[in-house]
């Protein structure tokens, strides 16, 4: 008597499965039970299965990961937040499972979004908290010693370490010409003490102050250690990684000490010009991320994550190390690479659906300037926890590519 077939809760069928982790870049079929990868084979049967998704023609990969985002909203403002995008508007409903807040929220204001934000979101919320203790409710966050506070800080990393990851610091006017160092230095004291990594943004946007060309040498070589992250590696504002078009010397050396380079397009983080220097020079980020805003998500210059990849791919990068820096690198950073970030079977079953579209694409910065790219990334379905999330519109009237040169 021949075997039923297996019954699944959703199988996958005819993607291309690009699994950075397991080396795996061929045509596969996919298996999920019970909100896990059961299986990934060729020609698995389908015909028992509860739903089937045919991915002919698309890429399947694991869930993607955001590794810097503002996606609190609905806890600074009721409505209409000039700053934070909700946790599935930056997520599920863009082809991504995972985020990370990457300081929206400080340690005296963090409750909503560990009580509130995470439990409501389809998409998986995880945070850094703000080295000020009010986070973005109180721009700038730092303006002294004074805004910072350690033992709340720690006291709710240590709450809630499956959510809370770390802290995250900004080199930017007016902290740090109040307090230099002192402040990723306060921000590495806490997760001394409580755990996790910091993450710093470098590149003072909101001054172009002279001294942070200063600060961030000392910052790479002597505060920063193993598992913390540098956002804005592709920055070409005052004190991120180019000093007269040159990387300097420090990145290198922070990378050999295990210290991760993140992208983090943002509003005014990324120009084509400061990322092609620095790809040039051998200097390759881990991790791609989007550091989206509701400033950036409809004017630009983020739209979304895949946006973002799209743009870094202009630079030399291929497909397949986007989604690593995109799967694989943020799992590890987070701590989570034995759950997320691959389709291992037996992992949580985060997994996404996109199209690899050839074109004659536009990708643009935040001054206006433009790169012409030949490929850019759709966003088809995100499937968290096993379960198929609706996609929403996009960013454009037409969607989420981006324009095409005519």
């Amino acid at each position: 008597m021949p075997t039923p077939p297996t019954s699944y809760d959703l199988v996958i069928t005819g993607g291309r499965v690009l699994d950075p982790t397991n080396n795996i870049d061929t045509k596969l079929d996919i298996a999920v039970n019970n909100g896990k990868i059961a299986a990934v084979e060729v020609n698995i049967d389908a015909s028992a299965s509860k739903r089937t998704i045919d991915a002919t023609g698309l890429v399947v990969t694991p869930g993607l990961i955001d590794l810097h985002t503002h996606a609190a909203g609905g806890i600074r403002k009721p409505n209409n937040d000039d700053f934070m995008v909700d946790p599935d508007t930056a997520g599920v409903s863009a082809g991504v499972t995972t985020i990370l807040d990457a300081g929206s929220i400080g340690a005296l204001n963090s409750g909503g979004l560990i009580n509130y934000l995470v439990p409501n979101a389809k998409t998986r919320l995880l945070a850094l908290l703000n080295i000020g203790k009010m986070g973005v409710a109180n721009l700038p966050e730092v303006k002294s010693s004074s805004d910072i506070d350690h033992a709340s800080s720690v006291q709710v990393i240590q709450s809630a370490p499956d959510i809370i990851k770390g802290v995250k610091a900004r080199m930017v006017t007016p902290g740090i010409t109040a307090l230099g160092n002192d402040m990723p230095k306060a921000a590495k004291a806490i997760t001394d003490e409580a755990g996790g990594f910091v993450m710093v943004h470098v590149g003072d946007i909101a001054g172009q102050n002279p001294i942070a060309a200063d600060l961030t040498p000392i910052l790479l070589a002597d505060i920063l250690g193993k598992g913390d992250v540098v956002t804005h590696t592709l920055s070409g504002a005052v004190g991120a990684l180019l000093a007269d078009g040159s990387l300097i010397s420090q990145a290198q050396e922070a990378r050999k000490n295990g210290v991760y380079f993140d992208v983090g397009v943002g509003g005014g983080n990324f120009t084509f010009a400061s990322a092609q220097a620095v790809i040039d020079q051998g200097f390759l980020p881990d991790t791609i991320s989007s550091d989206i805003t509701a400033m950036g998500i409809y004017a630009g210059p983020v739209f979304s994550l895949t946006e973002c990849m799209g743009k870094v791919m202009t630079m030399g990068i291929s497909f397949e190390d986007a989604i690593r820096m995109t799967t694989s690198k943020p799992a590890e950073i987070l701590g989570i690479a034995n759950n997320l970030g691959s389709l291992s079977t037996g992992t949580t079953a985060d997994i996404s659906i996109v199209d690899l579209v050839e074109g004659d694409f536009s990708f643009i910065e935040s001054s206006g300037a433009t790169k012409a790219g030949s490929q850019a990334i759709k966003p088809v379905m995100a499937i968290k926890d096993g379960i198929p999330q609706p996609l929403d519109h996009g960013p454009r009237p037409w969607g989420w590519l981006p324009a095409q040169n005519s």
